[in-house]
């Protein structure tokens, strides 16, 4: 066993004006991490107030006092009107044109949790409501709030819009949201747990754009900033995104493991379990443990379903009929994805229902039922004409081929397989044209 040695404080001072020429600390977290502290140290140590010798008072400053008790005073105020406030938003977002006294920081808390609490079931409307509470703290004045803490309701409105962005594929415009949230986090006094969310979710948008190295680096710099808080919800959150990237490399025997650690972990948060059963699901039916898959979807949509996360339990229910897929069960398979991609569309994730339209074609065709695929087709190609994509072009274009092999009983799973790729892609690159498999 090899046993990892790291540098000494004493060392790491030396080291201070050029730790990147050393070959361990660049690579080392631990090392590196302690180097950042040292340095946060010292450059504390250069501020003169730290070595002002003035003998402070112990009573405390009426000033400091009064402003403290207003700004706790406005902000009760401002979440008790929030309460009654943002329900009316939420029915009819119009609203706030006609009431601009309703632009308060407390009706912006109040649409954030709104958003946190429903952007795996409603993730249009999560979207929306981010978007109005970003509107809403960018129209707060400094003067009233205070730079600072302004700043940080500006940056949690953005962070939670980028997530909403996020989770319905429009990545480039979340990584612009969570770039937006970092600028204010600069502006703020004390920000290192703020900022390692944002690069958090950050890493999941790089997981999805395939830049896992990037990604995983930013879950291991954060995981660490949780732990030193003790925040141990946010530490399984961070191994679980490192799960996550573990599965988009296929290294399903890693990622396993922790989910099975986090589901069993009555610490953490019920939400976070249950994305945890179904995970360690996906990487058990990825290795052939097809039963013990099946039990822990089921696990996973019956907590879903308690949650009321409606988009997480259509997911998982689609994935467990992509198992009953790999074990040539066609029959119960089909019904589960056809009741799968109309709650997609309803939810409005698009990429999905492509890759569902698709599963459901393949299923079609290896139940012997090849001319049910061409009405199922015009179906799929009816609604991506009127969602208007900015791939609806290129999906059009597969789904009308996979139909006219389907007319001409020539399709076969290679071709669905080669479309199913194409749809996979297709939303990280919008423009990309359908290839026409080679015959």
């Amino acid at each position: 066993m090899i046993i990892e040695q790291h540098y000494d404080e004493e060392v790491l001072i030396g080291l201070l004006e050029e730790a990147e020429h050393d070959t361990h600390v660049p690579g080392c977290d631990t090392c590196a991490g302690t180097m950042e502290s040292l340095r946060d140290l010292t450059s504390a140590l250069r501020d003169d107030s730290v070595w002002d010798e003035r003998v402070l008072s112990e009573s405390p400053s009426t000033q400091t006092s009064n402003m403290l008790r207003a700004f706790a005073q406005r902000t009760k105020v401002e979440d008790a009107e929030a309460a009654t406030i943002v329900p009316k938003l939420i029915a009819t977002p119009t609203m706030i044109q006609a009431h601009p006294e309703w632009r308060t920081a407390g009706v912006v808390r109040r649409l954030i949790n709104y958003v946190v609490d429903v952007v795996f079931s409603e993730p249009l409307s999560a979207v929306d409501l981010a978007e109005m509470a970003v509107n809403i703290a960018e129209s707060l004045e400094p003067t009233i709030y205070g730079s600072n803490a302004l700043f940080k309701l500006r940056a949690t409105a953005r962070h939670e819009h980028g997530y909403t962005l996020y989770y319905i594929g429009r990545y480039k415009e979340s990584l612009e949201a969570f770039d937006r949230a970092d600028e204010l986090l600069r502006q703020c006094a004390v920000s290192e747990f703020e900022s390692a969310d944002v690069n958090l979710h950050r890493a999941q948008v790089y997981g999805d754009l395939e830049q896992i190295d990037r990604a995983l680096s930013l879950c291991a710099s954060a995981r660490e900033i949780f732990r030193r808080y003790g925040a141990t919800r946010r530490e399984a959150a961070a191994d679980a995104t490192t799960a996550t990237l573990l599965i988009r490399v296929r290294r399903f025997a890693d990622a396993l493991p922790i989910n099975e650690r986090i589901a069993a972990d009555d610490r953490i948060d019920a939400t976070s379990r249950a994305l945890a059963f179904h995970n360690a699901a996906i990487c058990l039916g990825e290795l052939s443990r097809f039963e013990e898959a099946k039990r822990f979807f089921a696990r996973a949509i019956s907590e879903f379903e308690r949650l009321r996360l409606v988009a997480a339990r259509t997911r998982s229910r689609w994935l467990l009929a992509r198992i009953l897929m790999a074990e040539k069960n066609w029959k119960q398979a089909l019904p589960i994805l056809e009741e799968v991609r109309r709650e997609f569309g309803e939810l409005g994730l698009l990429h999905e229902v492509a890759l569902v339209s698709v599963d459901t074609a393949e299923t079609l065709l290896m139940a012997g039922r090849v001319v049910e695929v061409v009405p199922f087709c015009q179906l799929a190609m009816d609604y991506f004409a009127k969602a208007g994509l900015a791939y609806t072009r290129g999906a059009l274009t597969a789904l009308a081929y996979v139909k006219e092999a389907a007319e001409a009983q020539t399709l076969t799973l290679a071709t669905l397989r080669h479309v199913r790729g194409y749809f996979e892609v297709l939303p990280k690159q919008p423009r990309l044209l359908f290839a026409y498999p080679a015959q």
